[in-house]
């Protein structure tokens, strides 16, 4: 691209602009109010911050063991090296709509490096204006999910992230269909939370 076409696109509404790829392929560009931009932490800074386990009433640490697609109908949530992990599958080879939301605290950390995992056209993750990361998955006997991080960029004394989860399956909150951690545990409510380890 020569840098006249450049000047030209670089000029245009981040409204309007979409770029084609090969195979027909659109990328549509939200506008900044759609959506929130994160903070772009310094290269590997994410990765360094989730070296650190995170608590709660139940552990949230470790891949739950032999998570398989049409495992137990569930939403599995986990933390290990890599970051925080969220999978949905079920049993039936029928639509079970798992949907749910992710809030960080305090109010400057944000998300990062949030990737999809096996998602269809129907599924979706964001986060919004408000720094609240939403996942919306229409799972059926497969797996569906996202992986994500979370900055560490407030160092204060006494400063802990914390993550607080609301799951619903079906249009309803639900405790019972969500696994925690390695062990596999639900919480007691469709509310539950984990705060990074000092």
């Amino acid at each position: 691209m020569n840098l006249r076409r450049f000047l030209v696109l670089a000029a245009l509404p981040a409204a309007v602009v979409a770029v084609a790829g090969c195979g027909g392929t659109t990328l549509q560009i939200q506008t900044a109010a759609a959506t929130k931009t994160a903070a772009s932490p310094s290269p590997g800074a994410s990765s360094r911050c989730d070296a650190t386990p995170w608590t709660g009433a139940i552990s949230p640490q470790g891949r739950p063991d032999s998570l398989d697609a049409g495992d137990a109908g569930a939403v599995y949530v986990w933390h290990d090296e890599d970051g925080w992990h969220i999978r949905t599958t079920d049993e039936r080879p029928v639509d079970h709509h798992y949907t749910g939301t992710i809030r960080v605290l305090p109010a400057t950390e944000s998300f990062a490096d949030i990737r999809p995992v096996r998602n269809e056209r129907d599924d979706r993750v964001f986060v919004d204006a408000n720094n609240v990361l939403h996942y919306d998955f229409h799972t059926f006997a497969s797996i569906d999910g996202a992986d994500f991080r979370v900055t560490c960029g407030d160092r204060r004394p006494n400063v802990r992230e914390r993550l607080a989860f609301h799951t619903e399956f079906d249009g309803h909150p639900i405790s019972d269909r969500v696994r925690i951690g390695d062990s596999k545990q639900s919480p007691k409510s469709a509310d539950f939370a984990f705060v990074r380890s000092v």
